[in-house]
């Protein structure tokens, strides 16, 4: 592997790790609307 490779790799595992961490923070915030029947403070969302 060369090094632009193995740099290439990490940018992608970093967006994928962004875009499962957005994706389930998207998921929490719909289930905490479901429970409360409110909109999550930033806090209550994590």
């Amino acid at each position: 592997m060369t090094r632009e490779q193995a740099l290439q790799w990490l940018r992608e595992v970093k967006q994928n790790k962004k875009n499962t961490i957005e994706r389930l923070k998207k998921i929490g915030i719909e289930e905490y609307e479901k429970k409360t029947g409110q909109k999550p403070t930033y806090i209550e969302a994590l």
